[in-house]
This record gives structure tokens, C-alpha cells and sequence, in this order.
């Protein structure tokens, strides 16, 4: 009889856990998006900000509108899970090039490739440092 009261006291105890637990999407709160981001700071100097995960949660700190009629689109995009930034330009031809620098002296540059009329840089390393993203006639703010 003691060994069953034993078994179900325990039985009790553990359903009890479950219940108080928070469920794993609630635990998670976005945990599982950042974590597929497959580099960090400066393992993601020269990668794709898209094929490493690190686009899931970036923002814009600073855009600069430029050209004929405000019609350019001149971004930074930084990633604060992997601590990384590029640069990122719409509403162009092929003919126009992004760069992205930092600090420490990295720079990498892209441009659309017909018939796309945006593009956007590798990452650099933005972890202690500071990044600024180019176009052709105006440069973002530091961030």
C-alpha cells in the first residue's frame, strides 16, 4: 500500500511540475529564431546576412533617403544576435553599388543584378565596433 501511495504521490508531484512549467513557446519568447543565426560578431565578417539567420531580427538604425526625387533607399541593417551589420539598397539599377564598413577597416560592396533593383552587402563584424553602410552619393550615420 505504501509502495502505491509512493507512486502516485510522485505521480502527482510531476504532473503538478508540467503544470506550473511554462510551455516551451512561452519559455522560447523568440529563442528559437535567434538561435538559428548560424555565426556571431566577427564569424559573420563576410557572410550572408540571409543564409545565416542573422536577417530574422534585424533592424535599420539609420536609412538615407537619396537621388531623383527621394527614390533611393540607402540602409544600415544591424543584427543584435549576431552583432553584425551590412548595408542594404533599393529602388536602383545595376549600375549602383552598397558598401558596408566598420571600424576595424572591413568593407564589402554588392549591386543588383538585373532585373532586381535592390541589394544588399555581406555582414561585418559590428561587436565593439562601429559600421556605416555607403551608396553612391550619401553614407549612412555610424551605428
Amino acid at each position: 500500500m505504501s509502495r502505491l501511495f509512493g507512486a502516485l504521490a510522485l505521480s502527482g508531484v510531476t504532473l503538478a511540475a508540467l503544470a506550473v512549467a511554462p510551455s516551451a513557446s512561452a519559455q522560447d519568447d523568440g529563442q528559437a529564431e535567434r538561435s538559428a543565426a548560424t555565426c556571431y560578431a566577427n564569424s559573420c565578417t563576410g557572410l550572408d546576412p540571409e543564409r545565416t539567420g542573422c536577417a530574422a531580427d534585424a533592424f535599420s538604425p539609420y536609412t538615407v533617403y537619396s537621388g531623383p526625387g527621394l527614390t533611393r533607399k540607402l540602409e544600415l541593417r544591424y543584427s543584435p544576435t549576431c552583432r553584425a551589420a551590412w548595408g542594404r539598397i533599393s529602388n536602383v539599377n545595376e549600375y549602383t553599388y552598397v558598401y558596408i564598413h566598420n571600424s576595424s577597416g572591413a568593407t564589402y560592396g554588392n549591386s543588383p543584378t538585373y532585373p532586381a533593383t535592390s541589394a544588399y552587402t555581406a555582414m561585418v563584424n559590428d561587436a565593439g565596433l562601429t559600421a556605416w553602410a555607403c551608396g553612391p552619393d550619401a553614407c549612412t550615420d555610424k551605428y
